[in-house]
């Protein structure tokens, strides 16, 4: 096996540094969002308990930026609940660290953020110990669309860590972005989840066109019970672009749709009638990688369910993910239900591709299964690169339609004998601009 190199020539001090500092998280970094263009308020720590009616009153294109410090929102549900109602308004760091700005809820505070109105960001900050979601999205009496997560770190949920459903017939909540951000329970929050660990990273009900984009989500599980997923879209949720993400050590990775039946929601083009409930409707899961290698994981209830998961899911396209373990899941990728019709091309997993009960459909084309962990360059750290350019699963991808994988988890593009699973091991690394300062490609507004 050759090791994965660069270039002689373009070995120099700066680019290995970053090049190391990448691999470390599996993942670039993305670049920060533009300054803002309207009207700002500064707050400072000391004015935490005036953070609410800061965002409240709030008129629309103002973005209220914090300084560093740790903001106590532990006050109560009624009094520290920051309430986005009214649309274009944005919640960011003055500094742009998200390690430096920490709205706390020391589980006293049902919600830190709840956002009612469209076109908000919260972008830049760390939100840790919500009792139930750090950040909950909720139609009301009108659809609620273009919401921006970007560069959150969110610590310690009682319960999901970013949850959208919506409140109405007619409050959806669509077209949002979860995107550059970290989502991790660890060991000292999981004692605070109730309910038979019900927890999870993104769980969302009925959405339409959410993308969700190079987050890291981590330690999703409990000693009892089963956690959600890392990512979880169901109940009819639709177009939903899964992408680039690392998930490490979490009992369920993504899922589209969860049971044979339920309250889906109604499109009024109806896209597949008289098919029946529909769990999940189109969307696609490109480019991810999925790891456990935490012993404690495998010990638990379920240990590591499932590394992508489709129940009643018709027109999902999984295609290009890695999904890695140093113990066998109860299943790798698995899909169920009747209603249920999916393409799984070019994955690439240590373990089973398992169709299960219903009689769903898939067109398999490209995947490699039951393939060694040794492969991967850290399986326990989540980094899925191939440990050298001359493995299996180099050039032994199908080709796919224009425009559904043409890049991998890196941002480069895919050679024309494409490999199987999230990274692209043709070329140099880091050949996409990023060692040159341009970091557009990351950005997750393209």
């Amino acid at each position: 096996m050759s090791p994965r190199t660069l270039p002689a020539a373009r070995c120099v001090v700066p680019l290995l540094a970053l090049a190391a500092a990448a691999a470390a998280l599996a993942q670039p970094p993305c670049p920060p969002l533009p300054p803002p263009t309207g009207s700002t308020v500064e707050v400072h720590p000391s004015q935490a308990d005036q953070l609410r009616a800061i965002v409240a009153a709030a008129p629309s294109g103002t973005t209220i930026l914090l300084h560093d410090g740790l903001y106590a929102m532990d006050q109560g549900d009624a009094t520290s609940r920051l309430v986005f109602s009214t649309p274009g308004v944005a919640l960011r760091s003055l500094s742009g660290d998200r390690d430096a700005v920490v709205l706390d809820g020391a589980y006293q505070t049902n919600e830190l953020v709840s956002i009612q109105a469209s076109d908000v960001t919260i972008a830049d900050l760390t939100l840790r110990r919500a009792y139930d979601h750090p950040v909950h999205v909720s139609g009301v009496a009108a659809a609620v669309t273009g919401v921006l997560l970007h560069n959150l770190r969110i610590v310690d949920p009682g319960e999901q860590a970013v949850k959208i459903n919506p409140a109405s017939a007619v409050g959806f909540v669509d077209f949002g972005t979860l995107a550059c951000s970290e989502i991790v329970l660890t060991a000292a929050g999981r004692p605070f989840v109730r309910n038979d660990c019900y927890t999870g990273g993104i769980d969302a009900h009925a959405a339409w066109g959410w993308t969700v984009r190079r987050n890291r989500f981590a330690g999703f599980w409990c000693p009892t019970g089963l956690s959600e997923h890392a990512v979880h879209f169901w109940r009819g949720s639709r177009d939903t672009l899964v992408e680039e993400n690392v998930i490490v050590d979490c009992v369920r990775g993504i899922g589209f749709g969860l049971g044979s039946s339920g309250d889906g929601r109604v499109y009024p083009d109806n896209p597949y009638p008289g098919v029946g409930y529909l769990g999940h409707i189109d969307g696609t899961i490109r480019n991810n990688f999925v790891a456990a290698a935490d012993a404690a994981l495998f010990a638990s209830d379920y240990g590591f369910d499932a590394g992508i998961a489709l129940e009643q899911a018709r027109g999902a396209a999984v295609v290009h993910n890695t999904v890695a373990a140093t113990e066998a899941p109860f299943s790798s990728i698995e899909w169920r239900f009747a209603n249920t019709v999916v393409l799984l091309a070019n994955n690439l997993v240590t373990h089973n591709l398992r169709e299960r009960d219903g009689d769903p459909q898939a067109t398999l084309a490209g995947n490699l299964d039951w393939v060694p962990a040794g492969w991967f360059v850290d399986v326990a750290a989540g980094d899925l690169h191939l440990a050298a350019d001359d493995l299996p699963p180099v050039g032994a991808g199908v080709a796919l339609a224009p425009g559904l994988a043409d890049r991998d988890i890196d941002r480069d593009l895919r050679a024309a004998a494409r490999d199987a699973g999230a990274d692209e091991a043709v070329g140099p690394l880091l050949a996409d601009g990023f060692e040159s300062g341009d970091l557009s490609a990351w950005s997750e507004i393209r």
